[in-house]
C-alpha cells in the first residue's frame, strides 16, 4: 500500500522530482555528487512509542553504516501508531512524531538526516505549532500563498484572480502526506543540500510586517499548485 501511494503521488505526481520509482531515489543529481540509490522499506506494527523510536533509531544506524549507492534512503512504516482516520489518531501520530524528531534532533542527527512525516489524515492545520516550521512537516498553511508570490506565481497566489487558488484547493497540499499509513521518510542530508542548492533558505514575509526563514519554496509550490489541480 506505501508502494502504490509513493507510486501515485511522489513519482507520477513529481512530489518529489528526484524519485523516479518506488525502488530507485537521488536520481538527476549525480552532477552534484550524489548517486542514486535503493529505497530502504523497513516496518514495525507495534503501537508502542518507545518501540517506534527504537526501530527508527535502528533505520538510522542502517543508513550511516550503509553505502548511499545501496540504501539512498529509508521508507519507515509504522502502521500501529496513530492508526486510523480520527481527531484521536491524528493527535497521536502528532505526538510520536514530533517525539521522534526532537529525539533526533537532540542528538544532533538533523545534520545527518532529515525527516518527513505522513499519516492518512494528515492534517497541517493539527499540527503544532500551526503558525511555525514543524520538523519533518509541511509549511504552515498560511504561508502557501506568500510562497507561491516568492516563487513567482503571484496569479495562482490570489485567490480573487482569475487562476487563483481558493483555501479549499490550497488545503489539498496536505495530499502530498496523506498515506495509507503512518510513516516516516528518512532522507541524507547532502540530498536534500544537492537537491535544493545552497540558497534555498530565504527570508519570507508571511504577512503583518512578519518576515520567516523559510526553505523548499519551489518545491511546495509546484506541489500545491499540483495538487489542486489534481483536485
Amino acid at each position: 500500500a506505501l508502494q502504490s501511494f509513493i507510486d501515485r503521488v511522489v513519482v507520477n505526481e513529481e512530489a518529489c522530482p528526484y524519485t523516479k520509482s518506488i525502488n530507485l531515489a537521488a536520481v538527476g543529481l549525480e552532477s552534484r555528487g550524489v548517486p542514486p540509490g535503493g529505497v530502504g522499506y523497513r516496518y514495525n506494527g507495534a503501537s508502542d512509542a518507545c518501540a517506534a523510536v527504537g526501530v527508527f533509531w535502528n533505520s538510522v544506524c542502517e543508513l550511516l553504516s550503509t553505502p548511499q549507492e545501496e540504501i539512498s534512503t529509508t521508507m519507515l512504516s509504522l502502521p500501529g501508531i496513530g492508526a486510523g482516520t480520527d481527531e484521536e489518531a491524528l493527535f497521536r501520530f502528532n505526538a510520536v512524531a514530533e517525539l521522534i524528531s526532537r529525539n533526533l534532533c537532540l542528538f544532533r542527527g538533523d545534520d545527518v538526516f532529515g525527516l518527513v512525516h505522513f499519516h492518512p489524515a494528515y492534517d497541517r492545520t493539527a499540527i503544532h505549532p500551526v503558525d511555525k516550521p514543524a520538523y519533518g512537516h509541511l509549511p504552515p498553511r498560511g504561508w502557501l500563498r506568500p510562497m507561491l508570490k516568492m516563487n513567482g506565481n503571484v496569479q495562482e497566489a490570489e485567490a480573487s484572480s482569475e487562476g487563483g487558488l481558493s483555501d479549499e484547493e490550497l488545503n489539498l497540499s496536505d495530499f502530498q502526506r496523506k498515506s495509507p499509513f503512518t510513516a516516516i521518510n528518512i532522507l541524507r542530508v547532502n540530498q536534500l543540500n544537492a537537491a535544493s542548492g545552497a540558497k534555498s533558505i530565504v527570508d519570507l514575509e508571511v504577512g503583518e510586517g512578519v518576515t520567516e526563514k523559510a526553505s523548499g519554496i519551489t518545491t511546495y509550490s509546484r506541489n500545491a499548485i499540483r495538487l489542486a489541480g489534481v483536485g
